[in-house]
């Protein structure tokens, strides 16, 4: 049975202007694929923020489990600020140094940023400058920093945000593999990221369902969202 690593209890998260989400229950298990869903302004982020201990929590606990620590998490926040004339190669190194105590980097962490470059079809613009990519290229090397980060747990905020169709179809199709071939619990923010989920969160003023996706599919809330309604 898969390892319990994270669990959320009585959470309330939320915004400066007031909105947000209360009475957030679930648990993250290893090998997990949870979509995270909601209206606007619901708190998705603010969850996110707050597992990263980015943000504090109104109330309520999240507590790390069976060895979890927050070195082991990647994230890939909706909008993020890169230092300019940074290059697509020292980008995805700040990933690999997320994972150490060390303030260089040595042989092994170079081969996960190569690797990691590769996998995702991206290792041509190793040296190219953050700023010349496109939109697309710059969720794929944000993605590449952040999964060089994590080594149990993954959170992707809108990881497909400003690509296209195919775009997106891709991109949520290397999450996929990642998930499944890595045995990686992944968190993605956005209606993307269903059709691959193990699990669905589902958030409106207070927490609406926490299942899996074929238990999601039951429930008045999944038949709601399968015609076109988010609460």
């Amino acid at each position: 049975m898969a390892e319990a690593i994270l669990t959320c209890r009585d959470l309330a998260v939320g915004y400066e202007n007031g909105r947000g989400c209360s009475d957030i229950h679930f648990t993250v298990h290893e090998g997990d694929y949870i979509c995270v869903i909601g209206q606007e302004g619901c708190g998705k982020s603010a969850l996110m923020g707050a597992i990263m201990g980015i943000e504090k929590p109104q109330r309520g606990t999240i507590e790390f489990l069976n060895h979890l620590t927050a070195r082991q998490i990647g994230c890939l926040p909706q909008n993020t600020v890169i230092q300019t004339g940074s290059t697509v190669w020292e980008i995805v190194m700040q990933g690999c140094l997320h994972r150490t105590k060390r303030i260089f980097v040595g042989r092994k962490e170079k081969e996960l940023a190569q690797k990691t470059l590769e996998r995702l079809g991206i290792a041509s613009l190793a040296k190219r400058k953050f700023t010349e990519l496109s939109g697309g290229g710059h969720r794929r090397v944000l993605l590449a920093r952040a999964l060089c980060a994590a080594e149990r747990l993954l959170i992707l905020d809108e990881p497909a945000y400003g690509l296209d169709v195919m775009g997106r179809l891709e991109l949520h199709k290397q999450i996929a593999a990642i998930n499944k071939e890595d045995n990686l619990a992944v968190m993605v923010i956005g209606t993307d990221g269903m059709t691959d989920a193990t699990h669905v969160l589902h958030l409106g003023d207070s927490q609406i369902f926490f299942g899996t996706k074929e238990e999601y599919a039951r429930s008045a809330a999944g038949q709601l969202y399968a015609v076109g309604r988010i609460l």
